[in-house]
This record gives C-alpha cells, structure tokens and sequence, in this order.
C-alpha cells in the first residue's frame, strides 16, 4: 500500500514536472516573440530609417506612415518634412511634395534669420546649411552665407556661395551687384566690372551696379566713364549721394587735366 502510494506521487511529481516544462516552454516562445516587439521604432531617427527602407524597397504607403509618425513626435524637425516630401514625389504627388519640401526649408532658413538678427552668426551658419542640405540650391540660404563669410573676412568662402546663388537662380539682379562688389574689394576689377553688367543686363534700373563701375572707373582715372555711370545711377536715383561725389571728384581729376 505504502509503495502504491509512492509511485502514484511519482507519476503525479513526473506530470507536474511536464506541465512545468511545457509551462517554461511557452513562457520562453513568448519572450523571444515580445523581445521581437522591441524593434519597433520609438524614436524619430528609428522612424525615418524604417520610412527610408521602405521607401528604398518601394513601399511607399508604408513609408510615408513611418514618417507621419515622426512627425507626430517631433512637428519642427525639417527632415520630418524633407522625407515625406521625398515619399509624396515617389508617389507623383508633386504638390503635396513641394508643401512639405517648402515647410522643411523655412524651417532651418528661419532659424538662421533669428540667429542673424540675435548675433549668433555660428547658429546661423549652421542653420543656413541645414537648409542646403535639403535644398542646395536655395538661392536666400547661399546669399545669407555669403553675407556672413563677407563680414568675417572669410572673402573665398564669400565669393564661392555668390557665385553658387547666382547659378542658382540666374535672373536675380541683387546677387550679381553683391558678387561685384566683393570683386572689387579685393582688386578683381574685370570680374567686378563683368558682374556689374550681368546685373545691369537683367535689370536696367540696378542703380548700384551703375555706382559700382563709376567707382571702379573712378579708381582707374577713367573719368569720363566714371561720370556716365554715375550720371545713370542719378537718372534712377536723383538723391544719391555717392553718384553726386563720384561726378564731383571725376569732374574736379577732368578740369585738372
């Protein structure tokens, strides 16, 4: 009887053990299935490298989720914007694409005006470049850096991000006057003289491209055109002050003669 007993608590220790296991089993199946869960993205860098792959791999719906997502978490992030105009072109929704494409240059471009306007100009430099890595052919962005390398002394860094606005957006007068005048600061009165017709080529009225190669011909005894320069900027600006000085020093150098 007593033995009877025993192996009956046997069998009963050997089916508890067995559930136990098939208990621990499942347990452990069901662990590895959560720990698959971790990968679901939580940060914004995690949803945009899963709307880049999917975009990659040409599951555009889902990628443009991924980047909805982002944005949910983060509304001011410009590459938010930048990869979900990316995914709305693939999907040839051009409109939609050059809305989000726009709100993620102002974005960076604003934040540098700030920056400027507050005097951190490193803020800016940064905040200019970020929206050239969107949209490197921002023609405002280019110029704001000419600007500020202008200022510092930095004359080649200057020079270079003109010469990249003027190409960027050719019919914009103002940026060939700029690239003109930083020529003649630093001697280059051929291409200072060049960038100065360019400008008056695209607009007749640029009164200080006209200002801009009376001093330059000023500078080189050319009197007489120094005066018709000078004589055409006061013909769009009658108050000018330096065409009045321009014609009045040209004028004293002729009468000399």
């Amino acid at each position: 009887m007593v033995r009877k007993s025993f192996l009956n608590r046997l069998k009963i220790d050997a089916r508890f053990k067995l559930r136990m296991k098939l208990v621990f089993s499942l347990l452990f199946v069901l662990s590895v299935s959560l720990g698959g869960c971790t990968d679901t993205p939580s940060t914004i860098e995690e949803h945009l490298a899963q709307g880049d792959e999917l975009l990659a791999g040409g599951e555009i719906t889902e990628a443009v989720a991924s980047y909805r997502m982002a944005m949910h978490i983060d509304t001011l992030n410009p590459h938010v914007y930048a990869s979900l105009s990316r995914a709305y072109k693939a999907q040839g929704k051009q409109v939609i694409a050059d809305r989000y494409l726009h709100r993620a240059m102002n974005i960076p471009y604003d934040l540098g005006i700030r920056s400027l306007e507050a005097g951190d100009d490193s803020t800016a430099i940064f905040s200019f470049e970020q929206t050239l890595d969107i949209f490197p052919a921002h023609p405002l962005a280019l110029g704001k850096l000419a600007d500020i390398y202008q200022a510092h002394g930095q004359f080649d860094k200057a020079t270079l991000y003109l010469k990249k606005a003027a190409e960027a957006n050719p019919n914009y007068p103002p940026t060939f006057v700029k690239l003109g005048l930083l020529y003649a600061s630093q001697g280059f009165s051929a291409k200072a003289k060049d960038a100065f017709a360019k400008a008056i080529e695209l607009n007749i009225n640029a009164s200080r491209a006209y200002l801009g190669l009376g001093q330059l011909h000023l500078d080189e005894g050319a009197w007489l055109n120094a005066i018709e320069n000078f004589e055409k900027a006061l013909l769009i600006n009658p108050g000018s002050p330096t065409a009045h000085l321009g014609i009045a020093k040209a004028q004293s150098n002729l009468n000399n003669l």
